[in-house]
Formats: C-alpha cells, sequence, structure tokens
C-alpha cells in the first residue's frame, strides 16, 4: 500500500469514529461503502499489515452469544445485538423471547468507556463472522449486515456475478429486516449503527490513525 492509500484507511476510520447519536440515514448509507471496503473487502486489514503491525486488529464489541446459544433459538422471536448511540438512545442486547421466563445467561459487563452489558474483544475476522442477531430462531452475522446495507441501502455498484452470488443474502436479510423495529427504527440500521461506532472507536482503530497521520 502507498502512502496515499494508508492515509485514505486512516480518513475512512476517523470518519466512522465520528458517528454520533444525530447521523442521518443519508450519512449511514454513504457510509456503508465505506464499511463495505474496510472490513467485507479487507482493506483495513491489509492496511494494519502494511505499516508492520502483526496480525489483525481488535475491537470490543456487544456479543449475544450469551444468550442466543444454539439451544434456545427457537424460542427467540427476535435479538439484536445492537452497541449503538443513535438518536440519541444507548440501545444494546434487545431481544424478545417466547415465554414469560428469560432464556440465556447474564450478560458481562461493559469493557469500554461508554460500553454495554455484553462486551467483548474481537479480532476482525472474529467480529466479521460473530452473531449479529436472531429472527424467527434465524441467525445473521455482521458480515451479512454490512453486505445487505452496502447493496440494498448503500447502493454499492456489483457485477453481475456479485449479484447473483448475493441474492440469496439480500433475500434472506430483507425479509429479517421487516420484522426487527428498534424504537421506530429499522432495527438492521441500528445494528449497522453500531458496527461503525465500535470499529472508528475502537484502541487500534485510533492507533491506526494517530501513526499513519504522524509518518514522516
Amino acid at each position: 500500500m502507498t502512502r496515499d492509500d494508508l492515509e485514505v484507511v486512516a480518513d475512512d476510520l476517523l470518519y466512522l469514529a465520528e458517528w454520533g447519536p444525530e447521523i442521518t440515514e443519508r450519512e449511514i448509507r454513504h457510509g456503508s461503502a465505506v464499511l463495505r471496503r474496510l472490513l467485507f473487502e479487507g482493506v483495513y486489514g491489509t492496511a494494519w499489515r502494511a505499516i508492520g503491525w502483526p496480525k489483525q486488529p481488535k475491537l470490543i464489541a456487544v456479543s449475544i452469544n450469551e444468550i442466543a446459544s444454539p439451544g434456545n433459538l427457537s424460542q427467540i422471536v427476535y435479538a439484536i445485538a445492537a452497541g449503538a448511540n443513535f438518536r440519541g438512545i444507548q440501545m444494546a442486547c434487545m431481544m424478545m423471547n417466547k415465554g414469560s421466563s428469560p432464556i440465556g445467561n447474564s450478560l458481562g459487563p461493559p469493557l469500554r468507556e461508554n460500553g454495554y452489558p455484553g462486551d467483548r474483544e474481537f479480532s476482525l475476522s472474529e467480529y466479521l463472522s460473530s452473531l449479529s442477531g436472531v429472527v424467527d430462531g434465524k441467525t445473521f452475522n455482521r458480515r451479512e449486515v454490512i453486505k445487505y446495507i452496502a447493496n440494498v441501502k448503500g447502493g454499492v455498484h456489483l457485477s453481475a456475478k456479485e449479484r447473483k452470488s448475493e441474492a440469496k443474502l439480500i433475500a434472506k436479510l430483507g425479509k429479517i429486516e421487516k420484522k426487527i423495529m428498534v424504537h421506530t427504527t429499522d432495527g438492521l440500521l441500528v445494528e449497522f449503527v453500531a458496527i461503525g461506532q465500535a470499529l472508528g472507536c475502537s484502541k487500534d482503530a485510533q492507533s491506526f490513525i494517530k501513526h499513519v497521520h504522524e509518518m514522516p
């Protein structure tokens, strides 16, 4: 990667770090291409290694594995990890289950300043494949959320081959999108904002931004 390439990645991470509670749907649509490029296309990880830092960056985000385990998926109407400050509301670990008794284990305490119950540390690859939510017993991960929002809301231009390969994902998440509403807001948008905020505000992202901007 060239110095200019690294600057673009640093600026993209800085843009995500500035996502606050008043972020608009237009900004989310524009940001969807940024998140897809950084995470799904692997540009952030490539840039990380290009400056000589080992392995891959990490971040802290909400994990709902403790409450949405394989043994109780059939009892969950919906659940999303979230972990977002969106429209003035802190949203995390939202779930509706069948019956009147709680399910799953209790969530651990926040691990970051202004964090959320259920926080845990992920490597970048772990984070992309981690559980994002459950609807009617069917799971979806954070990689799928990024691809769906970028393709459907953000208007990312795909080749005919890419559109064909992602048709099933779009159909799957399209059905899920209609079933998750959080405070009158599309639940997948909340989840997407949580991904952007967790990445941009992570210690590793901030270290990367500082290092690149101070390079001679």
